[in-house]
């Protein structure tokens, strides 16, 4: 098992086999399907179709380094020289060649980079995949993983076409420049190539795992940063600086551990190698000096048939290097596949009308005989429910803390859609849903009040007018302006940021509001000036708390009861503190029940 909190493990993910195979054509297939990029195709076809000039070059190459020895023997000065200026030119040709080709691999990385980003982004917060991927929690770091995998896979792919032409051609052309000389040496340098290829997957196998562990730590270990950042007000509240500090440097230690495994394992892995590469260096010289002392070759042939030795030799080290090169490349396929499989069963699940709630779209709400469950099927919430909303009504949701009361608001949000029966909502346009902790993004105080769907083109003077209505009337000044950029979420209180959302309401003007205890910071004054200008404002909603306050703004309470049974009563004829437990033992006490109050 893998130390890494939330890493979904499968012992066949380690492997290099036909899984990662089709994992990698499953990625890389959406976009080079896609006629749109035959630009992208056009520069693969060019970096293919110059890889036969490369196998040339190195043919010309080694011929004219073989005459340029013979004709240093002979001590032929003239042609020695315009030999050796031929060869540099050819070295400048080489250099451009070497630009070329990484210019045209950058273009094809960067566009393809660019679209795979943006396919992933897209999966991922299309139809709310990235709200059911944080509910399951069995993928871990989806953020980290589109970030940081998607570009070390592209260059990977990328290179592998024009790599292994080149290996190939090249190949060929130091096999034929070294069979004209001596097939012994050329049948040395193939087994022993084979035999070093062999030997290189055996010690690379075992390093698959090794990355993807590795992979996993630095993710683990930059969501734990991550988490402190996000949660700074919290752990300061708890004074939880130590037992943070202990959970990062255990993830940090995971991390060095992993770093020095992979070190320690190539430290000695890579002796062998070396030591299997020793034999190299001599055994060129052993198979070619006698020919030469026997006078079957000139001196210059001395030096081709090294140079295509080497050449062959070289060639095999890059396909021996593919090994290693996929060893790193199985963790970022590991971990990209991961999410888009996660995309499809999200996908397919949906698709799957027996296990879900059909939401038909019209001008009310009204809840069809709907069997309410939790995502995964795990809890059955309230069962049966029917009752209908219509335009100008408001329905309090009310019962005891786990009845699944805001799990209603999320089925009619469509985050949840686990159940059976049929629920009529409005069109989602026409609907703003207001959690009980509002999300500021990140922009302007402007952008932050019309969020999400206000009119851009409303006046400074709107937007004061919007703040009195919410009990905010110096909030611009106090922000120092409406295009001021800050962490709102830092700047403003819970129940600042509960009245904004509030503003929000009355700046997008939706016909349908639902609101989850979205005034549990505010006082009791604040909180009901707020519901009496939704209630001014014409708006329908549907409310779920836990204050009595509340109760007079609503025409009718469903209220749930343990075991998925539930009533519709009337909202005046309900007291919150008979449902609640804690409330219904003071009572028992004789003890006062005090409503809590926000700020």
């Amino acid at each position: 098992m893998s130390e890494v909190i939330g890493v979904r493990v499968d012992p066949k993910d380690y492997r290099i086999d036909g899984r990662l195979a089709r994992r990698i054509w499953k990625l890389t297939k959406p976009y080079w399907s896609d006629k749109r990029h035959w630009k992208s195709w056009v520069l693969m076809a060019f970096t293919i179709l110059i890889g036969p000039l490369w196998a040339y070059y190195n043919y010309t190459v080694a011929q004219m380094t073989a005459q340029q020895a013979n004709v240093l023997v002979a001590k032929d000065e003239t042609q020695w020289s315009a030999l050796f200026w031929l060869l540099v030119l050819l070295q400048l040709g080489r250099w451009v060649y070497d630009q070329l080709l990484g210019l045209l691999n950058q273009l094809m990385q960067m566009q393809w980079y660019r679209w795979m980003t943006d396919w992933l982004v897209g999966r991922y917060l299309k139809n709310k995949t990235y709200y059911d991927i944080s509910m399951k929690d069995d993928i871990d770091n989806p953020d980290e993983r589109i970030q940081t995998n998607v570009e070390p896979f592209v260059a990977a792919v990328i290179g592998f076409p024009t790599q292994v032409l080149s290996t190939f051609l090249t190949l060929a052309t130091g096999g034929i420049l070294l069979s004209q000389v001596t097939m012994t040496m050329t049948w040395f340098v193939v087994i022993y190539s084979i035999v070093g290829l062999a030997l290189q997957t055996a010690i690379n196998w075992p390093l698959i795992r090794k990355q993807f562990d590795l992979v996993a730590a630095n993710a683990d270990f930059r969501f734990g940063l991550l988490r402190v950042r996000d949660n700074a007000e919290t752990i300061a509240f708890f004074r939880g600086e130590d037992m943070e500090e202990k959970q990062v440097q255990g993830r940090i230690r995971r991390v060095i551990k992993r770093k020095m495994g992979i070190y320690y394992y190539n430290l000695w892995t890579g002796l062998a190698m070396h030591l299997f590469e020793y034999i190299w260096a001599f055994a060129p010289l052993l198979l070619l000096y006698p020919l030469y002392f026997r006078g079957e070759i000139e001196f210059g042939i001395i030096a081709l048939a090294t140079g295509a030795a080497s050449q062959l030799r070289s060639s095999i080290q890059q396909l021996q290097q593919y090994i290693p090169m996929l060893t790193s490349l199985a963790p970022q396929t590991v971990r990209m596949s991961q999410i888009v499989e996660r995309f499809d069963e999200i996908e397919a699940h949906r698709n799957r009308d027996d296990l879900h709630i059909t939401i038909e779209r019209d001008g009310r709400i009204e809840l069809r005989d709907v069997c309410f469950e939790t995502p995964g099927g795990e809890q059955k919430l309230a069962q049966h429910v029917s009752l209908a909303v219509e335009p100008g009504e408001s329905l309090i949701i009310v019962g005891q803390t786990g009845v699944g009361k805001s799990s209603i608001l999320r089925t009619m949000a469509g985050l949840w859609t686990r159940g059976k029966g049929s629920m009529v909502m409005p069109q989602p346009g026409d609907m703003m849903f207001v959690p009980q902790k509002p999300y500021m993004m990140l922009g302007d105080l402007r952008a932050q009040l019309l969020y999400p769907h206000g009119r851009h083109d409303t006046s400074d003077a709107d937007l004061q007018a919007v703040l009195e209505r919410v009990c905010l009337p110096e909030l611009i000044e106090k922000a120092g302006g409406l295009h001021v950029q800050r962490d709102w979420s830092k700047v403003f209180s819970l129940g600042e940021q509960q009245r904004i959302s509030f503003a929000r309401i009355l700046l997008s003007r939706p016909s349908f509001v639902f609101l989850d205890e979205s005034t549990s910071a505010c006082d009791i004054q604040t909180e009901a000036r707020l519901y009496q200008t939704l209630i001014d404002s014409g708006v329908t909603f549907v409310s779920v708390g836990h204050r009595e306050t509340i109760l007079r703004f609503h025409d009718r309470a469903l209220k749930l009861n343990v075991g998925g049974t539930w009533e519709v009563l009337d909202s005046g004829g309900i007291e919150l503190s008979a449902i609640q437990p804690l409330g219904a033992a003071r009572e028992k006490r004789g003890e006062k029940i005090s409503v809590p109050v926000g700020e």
